[in-house]
């Protein structure tokens, strides 16, 4: 009788096992988000060296990784891969979120000491998305993960250029006007941090079983559902 009870109730877990779990899978993602990274950084970079000294292409045509003479660009594009493979648990409380929400909040700081009240307020509201959405809802989106990462196109080019929606009337005028400027050097350069956000927010949905499902994640989804 009592063996029956215990499993047939649900599993309670302790505080301890929760902060323990959350410890193991902020673990996993940032060395999951790293080593995705690294991998693709070291492809991308061998065949960026082999078509150069075949073709004597400058370095720079490959756009996704930064040219190997930027150092600081390179270190930078790794530490956006590791925070984006962080960036989908910041909807729990565990130790991604903070470590996001104390970014935001120097970010908000800097928007309002500069002046820019309407990009402050913009993000203060984007900052409280997470925290009222459920855990695993948005964040956790295979459609976010294509359009979290377009912010290190759009952020650029609404700095850059932030004139390009005036002065146009017609939806050709618009077209030849955006590629008759500098947005397209601008992509160009910012396509690496954008490419780099990606493979870490697609890791972190990997690891999650959420990306590609593998058949024991599928099993203890169709456990769950009887």
């Amino acid at each position: 009788m009592v063996l029956a009870e215990l499993f047939s109730s649900p599993l309670q877990f302790s505080p301890t096992h929760d902060i323990l779990f959350s410890m193991s899978m902020f673990r996993e993602h940032w060395i999951g988000g790293i080593v995705t990274y690294t991998t693709f950084f070291i492809i991308s970079l061998v065949a960026t060296l082999a078509v150069s000294l075949l073709t004597e292409l400058p370095l720079v045509w490959n756009p996704t990784i930064p040219s190997p003479l930027q150092p600081l660009k390179i270190i930078g594009c790794f530490a956006v891969a590791v925070l984006f493979g962080l960036w989908p648990d910041v909807d729990i409380k565990s130790k991604s979120q903070k470590i996001f929400y104390r970014v935001l909040f120097a970010l908000n700081t800097a928007l309002l000491v500069f002046g820019m009240y309407i990009e402050s307020a913009l993000l203060g509201l984007f900052a409280m998305l997470p925290i009222i959405s459920k855990h695993r809802g948005w964040t956790h989106s295979k459609v976010t993960m294509f359009l979290m990462p377009c912010l290190f196109l759009v952020i650029p080019i609404y700095l850059t250029y932030p004139e390009w929606s005036a002065g146009w009337e017609e939806p050709l005028e618009l077209i030849g006007l955006l590629l008759n400027t500098a947005i397209p050097n601008v992509c160009q350069n910012w396509l690496p941090f954008y490419v780099a956000s990606f493979i870490g927010y697609a890791t972190h949905l990997h690891l999650d079983d959420i990306l590609f499902q593998s058949r024991k994640a599928q099993r203890r989804k169709a456990r769950g559902s009887q």
